[in-house]
C-alpha cells in the first residue's frame, strides 16, 4: 500500500477574508495561496508551513459539486466554523482507492481537482477521493494525488521569523468508542499505532498514530463506557510547533490574540500554550515547544501514573553504531598510528574490486573502517573534494525496509535497499542534507 501522509488539514470558516487575517496572526505566517475551486463552488486561503500546510475552505456563493459544497454548507450549518477535514496524501490515489475498497472502506472514484491563485493567477492540479464518513466513525477525510509539483505552492513566509508555527505536531480526535477508532486506523487506513497509553488519573486513553513526523491523537476515556459504543468521533483541535512559546505568546498578545502559558506540557522537556478566543474560527489550538529534552528516551515514557496497553511501536529502530569508515591515502601508516596511539590491533585487511584496500579495527561494539581508496572511485573523488578522515558514519537498524520506507515519508532522500561489503547485509544511503552533512549508512544484518 503507498505511505500515507498528512497532506493538510482543511478548517471551514464563514468569512474567508476574516479567517485569513486571523491565521496570519496565529500561525505568524503570510498566505502561500488566495484560491478559487469553480468546481467545487468553494474559495480557500492556503498556509504552507514546514511538514504540511493549512487550508482555510468557506463557501463561493457560485454553483459548484454539491458533493464538495453541498456537504461544507451542512458543516457549518449544523457545528459552525471549525476542523472540517484531514486529506491523507498518496503518491498512487488509484491503488490507495483500490485498497481502502478491499479493506471495506466506502471511497469515491478519484476526481481532479483544479485551483487557481487569485493574485498570480497561477494554478494547481490533484487528484482526489472523498471517503463516506460512515466508515470513518464521522470523521472527515479524503485522500489526494498532487499533480503539480511541491514548489508550485510556496512555503508560507514568516511574519516574524522567530516567533512563528514552524510545523504541525498533531491533530487531536475525540472519541467515545476507541475500539472503533482503533480499528479504522490500524486496519482500515492500515496506519501506524506507535502508542496506547492510559493516564487514570486523567480518566483519559490516547492513541497515537504516525503519518510521517505528524501524530493523529485519539482520545477517549480510559474505560469504555456502553452509551459510547457506536457513537461517532469528531475533531477537536490543532498542536502547532514552535521554536520559542515566550516569544510566541508575546507576539500574539501584541496582536490581541489572547493566550494560556507557557505552562510545562504532559511530555516531559515540552512548554505548551493554548490560544484562546475567536482567532482560531472554533479549533482548539495548542502550541508546542519542545526542548532536547523531550527527545531522550526518558520522555517517552509514562508519566504521572500512566500506562502502556501496548508496547510502543516505531516504524524502525535504530540498534546501534556499526562502524565509522575513514579514509586515508597511507593505509599502512594509518594502521600503526592507530595501533600505538590507541592500541586498537586491525584484525582483518582485505581488498574490494573498485574501491580500495580496508583494514578493519574492532572497537567495542562497532568498528572503524580505514580505507585507502583505488585511483578513480567514487572514494576517492570524494576523499579529494573533502580531505582524508571521517567518510561515513553506518548505524544498525532493525529493519531497512520500514526504515527507507518511513524516511521517504518523511521527505527524507534516501537510496533503495542494495547489497553491503559483508556478506548477510543490506545497506541504503541518507542524503547528506538530512544529516547535517555527514554522509549517513543504515544497514541490517540479516
Amino acid at each position: 500500500m503507498p505511505a500515507l501522509t498528512l497532506d493538510h488539514v482543511v478548517i471551514a470558516v464563514y468569512d474567508l477574508d476574516a479567517a485569513t487575517e486571523d491565521y496570519t496572526n496565529v500561525l505568524g505566517r503570510a498566505p502561500s495561496w488566495r484560491g478559487e475551486h469553480p468546481k467545487y463552488g468553494t474559495r480557500n486561503t492556503l498556509f504552507r508551513i514546514d511538514n504540511t500546510y493549512v487550508e482555510l475552505l468557506a463557501l463561493s456563493g457560485a454553483q459548484g459539486d454539491k458533493r464538495w459544497s453541498g456537504e461544507l454548507q451542512r458543516f457549518l450549518e449544523q457545528r459552525g466554523e471549525g476542523l472540517y477535514a484531514l486529506a491523507l496524501g498518496t503518491p498512487d490515489i488509484r491503488s490507495t482507492v483500490n485498497e481502502m475498497r478491499e479493506n471495506g472502506l466506502e471511497v469515491m472514484d478519484p476526481a481532479d481537482g483544479h485551483g487557481i491563485d487569485l493574485a498570480t493567477g497561477a494554478e494547481r492540479a490533484w487528484r482526489n477521493a472523498m471517503v463516506a464518513p460512515k466508515g470513518t466513525n464521522g470523521v472527515r477525510l479524503f485522500f489526494i494525488q498532487h499533480l503539480a509539483p511541491p514548489e508550485a505552492l510556496a512555503v508560507a513566509a514568516p511574519v516574524d521569523d522567530e516567533a512563528c508555527v514552524r510545523r504541525m505536531d498533531h491533530a487531536v480526535i475525540l472519541s467515545a468508542d476507541m475500539e472503533a477508532a482503533r480499528r479504522v486506523w490500524s486496519d482500515v487506513l492500515g496506519v501506524r499505532l506507535a502508542l496506547d497509553r492510559t493516564f487514570p488519573d486523567r480518566n483519559t486513553r490516547i492513541l497515537f498514530y504516525r503519518l510521517a513526523d505528524i501524530t493523529i491523537e485519539i482520545s477517549g476515556g480510559s474505560a469504555q463506557s456502553r452509551e459510547g459504543i457506536g457513537k461517532a468521533d469528531r475533531f477537536f483541535g490543532l498542536a502547532w510547533g514552535v521554536d520559542s512559546i515566550e516569544k510566541m505568546c508575546a507576539r500574539l498578545t501584541a496582536a490581541g490574540v489572547e493566550t494560556s502559558g507557557p505552562r510545562p506540557g504532559i511530555k516531559p522537556g515540552t512548554l505548551v500554550a493554548t490560544v484562546k478566543g475567536p482567532a482560531t474560527h472554533g479549533v482548539a489550538t495548542l502550541l508546542i515547544e519542545h526542548t532536547p529534552q523531550s527527545f531522550e528516551a526518558d520522555a517517552r515514557q509514562p508519566q504521572r501514573g500512566a500506562v502502556d496497553n501496548a508496547p510502543q511501536q516505531r516504524a524502525f529502530t535504530a540498534t546501534g553504531l556499526d562502524h565509522i569508515s575513514v579514509t586515508t591515502p597511507d593505509l599502512i601508516g594509518t594502521v600503526m598510528r592507530w595501533a600505538s596511539t590507541l592500541n586498537l590491533p586491525v584484525t582483518q585487511t582485505h581488498d574490494l574490486p573498485g574501491e580500495g584496500r580496508v583494514a578493519r579495527i574492532p572497537a567495542g561494539n562497532a568498528y572503524i573502517a580505514l580505507t585507502q581508496p583505488a585511483e578513480a572511485s567514487d572514494i576517492a573523488a570524494a576523499m579529494a573534494d573533502r580531505g582524508q578522515g571521517m567518510h561515513a558514519v553506518a548505524i544498525t537498524v532493525d529493519n531497512i525496509d520500514e526504515a527507507v520506507r518511513d524516511l521517504r515519508v518523511k521527505g527524507v532522500e534516501v537510496t533503495d535497499p542494495t547489497a553491503g561489503r559483508d556478506p548477510g547485509t543490506r545497506i541504503a544511503r541518507v542524503s547528506r542534507a538530512a544529516t547535517n552533512g555527514v554522509p549517513l549508512i543504515l544497514i541490517q544484518h540479516d
